[in-house]
Formats: C-alpha cells, structure tokens, sequence
C-alpha cells in the first residue's frame, strides 16, 4: 500500500454505510472510493480488490472522481456494479462475481471504458444491430403481407367451398327436376288417359238413357217396340264390350318416390363437405412405381361406372395409410385407408401393391364399404416377379381370396370357402409359411 501527501479529511464510505463517521485514510483510485485504513484492510482482502491500492494523490482523487457513477446491484442493494465478466458477458458487484464467476477471470469495468466508443468491438455491435433492425423491418414487412394474404387465402377457400356446394345444389336440383318431370309427365298421361275413358262411359250412358226413353215412349206401340229391342239387344253386346275394355283401362300409375341407394348411403355415411388439401405437403399425389413386393393387399376389379366412393370414415384406421407403403398402384384412389376404382376401361382392375415384406404372423385385412354391381374384389400374397395385370391366387406361386367367397391358390379355378362378400364384411389374411 502506497500513502503519499498529507491526508484528506473526508469521511470513510463503507463506515459512512454502517451508520459511523470515520475520516479516510485514503483513495482507492479503482474503487473511486473514501477509505479509512481499516475499511481498506479488509477491503483487500477479497481476490478482486487486492491489486487495489490506497492512495492520497489529488490528481489520482481528480482523475477517479471524472469516471461515471456507478449503478446499484440489483442482487445486493448496498453494493455497486464495477466488474464484469468477459467469458459470460455479464456485470455485477464484487459480491456477484465472488459468487457466480469464481472461476471466471473477472475484469474491473473503469479499466475497459476508456476508448470503448472507438473500438472494434463497439463498432461491430452497432453494426449486427442495424443489420438486425433491417432484418427486423423486413420481417415486419413480409409478416404484415402474410396477414393481408390469410384473408385472401380464407376469401379463396370460401370461394371454393362456396361453388362447390352451389355446384351439389344445382346438380341436385337438375336431378330433382329431371324426377318431378318424369313423375309430372306419368301424371298428365294418366289425366289425358282418364278424361278419355270418362268421354267414352259418358258416350255410354247417352246411349243406354236413349235405350230407357225409347223403350218408354213405345211401350203401347208393340210392333216398333219389338223392332227397337232386337236392335238394342245387339247394341247391348256392344255397350258391355266397351264396358269391359274402358274398366280394364281404368288404372292409373302408382308413383312412389324410392332414394337412389347410393346417394342415400353418402348421406348416411358423409361426415364433411371435403377435406383441407395443402399442395406444399409430401405425398399429395399418387405417383406411379414399378417395384414390386411379395406383398399385395387388396386389389379391385370393378366396371368403375358402378363403383361407389365413400368416405375414409367407413374404413377401419391403421398404423400407416396405403399411400405411404404402396408401390404399385394402378387405376385406384387411395385416401388414407379408403381404396376406391378410379375410371378406366371397362375390363381393367386396380392393383395396390405393399412394399412391406410378410413373414410368419403377420396380418392384415380389409373392410369392405362399397363393391358396385358387377364388382369383385381380392386380397392375398405374391411373389417378387408377380405380373401387374393378375389377381393374387392365378398365378404361380401366390395365394388370393376373392369376394366370390373362393380361395385360389396358383391356378385359375378356386375352391368355394364361405359366401360372396358383402359391404360391411372384414376380411383377414394371416401368413403361415
């Protein structure tokens, strides 16, 4: 410790704190602090203050009373922030280095602020700053665009389900108009068939009053009154035929309004007007691939006119969708679990092939929601080399089971084994090798 001139009578700074009036003994030029001699002593006793030295030097004093006014700790209220640690950059007290960067090679914060404005470091920092701030502005730009394009992207969507549902009313009301003509057309047939028959008896009750007045009118006149009832007996066989025919005419066409089984059957089983499609997601599409598997489950034969699609929530839900493990797939549409017919040619079948090998218990199975009129459908296992154009159990080497309720193993003739499929139906396959 270094003492030089004659000593200052200021008052001690940490007695001052302690609610006691002590005279310094001193400076300490780093701590820009009042000490008396004991304060000091204990003061350097600390790891950070022992570089520190006490000192009575005016200009020292002038030089340290120049520096900034330190801040309180907000960690320990009596204590100010002079250091700060370069490996965390982070500042504190003495108290706060002492505790958390023990270990740290602590730094005296009134030794770094000297030309700090001009250095690189500074200078650096101002700059990641602006070229943050832009990035921030811009970002702030393209965030506030995307706000304006939700509700373009929301008005577009409307847009689409708005036709889409304009579109299933005026379809169906096109329907409903085509069925209320055809049952208004049978009604003006049946009326114009009516007002004809009514014409027709009308005629014949004329006639057969006619017969009555006559009879009456002669009835004291025997010979034309012989003579009239020889002609109107052969008039009779006449009315009578004409009679029979116009009661065999007399039906009318019973209407009665009978729902298309299938549209029925979507209403029932439709939960939702369609569903949410994100063109930037992976498999979207269906994309064609000629690897094959010794897997193949199921495959559909349908004249696709008649098939029926439903819904995905008619089929039971699995681990994985077709559409993730499928590597062959020809004239389907897969929607998640849902395999249905797409339209082709008349003849053609749609084949899913799974890339998944089977071995000895494992299993998987169908549900069957919709089969058509004429369609069939069939599940089994293949070999690798398996043709793309042929039922599982045709060919060499493969097992089928097909909604005819027959099992066919290799060959084109199969072995009945239960009934012909219907919807509703789960159908199992289990591997035993």
């Amino acid at each position: 410790m270094e003492v030089s001139g004659k000593k200052l009578r200021n008052y001690c700074k940490p007695c001052e704190q302690l609610k006691t009036s002590t005279f310094s003994d001193g400076f300490c030029s780093q701590c820009a602090e009042e000490m008396c001699q004991r304060c000091f002593d204990t003061h350097k006793q600390f790891k950070l203050n022992r570089g520190h030295i006490l000192v009575q030097s005016v200009e020292a004093k002038s030089k340290c009373k120049e520096t900034p006014t330190f801040d309180n700790c907000t960690k320990h209220l009596n204590e100010e922030i002079k250091f700060f640690c370069p490996e965390h950059d982070q500042v504190g007290c003495g108290d706060c280095m002492v505790i958390s960067h023990k270990t740290c090679k602590v730094k005296y914060i009134l030794e770094h602020i000297d030309g700090y404005k001009d250095s690189k470091e500074f200078k650096k920092l101002k700059k990641d700053i602006e070229k943050y701030d832009g990035e921030a502005k811009a970002m702030l730009g393209r965030i506030r665009s995307n706000k304006d394009h939700v509700k373009d992207v929301n008005k577009k969507f409307a847009f689409e389900v708005n036709s889409f549902r304009d579109e299933l009313i005026a379809h169906f009301t096109k329907l409903s108009d085509a069925m209320l003509k055809y049952g208004d057309d049978i009604m003006a047939a049946d009326v114009e068939k009516i007002e004809n028959l009514e014409k027709q008896n009308k005629g014949l009750v004329d006639e057969t009053n006619d017969m009555k007045e006559t009879l009456q009118s002669e009835a004291d006149q025997p010979y034309k009154l012989f003579l009239s009832s020889l002609s109107y007996r052969q008039n009779l066989h006449l009315v009578r035929d004409q009679l029979e025919r116009i009661k065999a005419n007399n039906t009318i066409e019973t209407n009665d309004f009978m729902p298309d089984c299938n549209l029925e059957k979507l209403m029932k089983t439709c939960k939702q007007l369609g569903v949410l499609h994100k063109p930037n997601e992976s498999g979207a599409g269906l994309k064609e691939k000629t690897v094959k598997s010794n897997r193949a489950t199921p495959m559909t034969k349908d004249q696709c006119s008649q098939t029926n699609q439903v819904t995905k929530d008619q089929c039971s839900q699995t681990n994985q969708s077709f559409l993730d493990r499928q590597l062959v797939c020809k004239n389907l549409i897969i929607d998640g679990d849902l395999i249905s017919c797409a339209k082709t040619a008349k003849g053609d079948f749609g084949l899913l092939i799974d890339k998944q090998t089977l071995s000895t218990g494992d299993s998987f199975e169908i549900e069957i929601v919709s089969i058509g009129r004429n369609g069939g459908i069939a599940i089994g296992v293949v070999p690798d080399d398996y043709p793309n154009n042929r039922l599982p159990g045709l060919g060499y080497d493969s097992y089928g089971y097909h909604s005819d309720g027959k099992v066919f193993e290799g060959r084109k003739s199969g072995e009945k084994i239960g009934d012909a499929w219907k919807v509703g139906d789960r159908i199992k396959c289990t591997v035993n090798l």
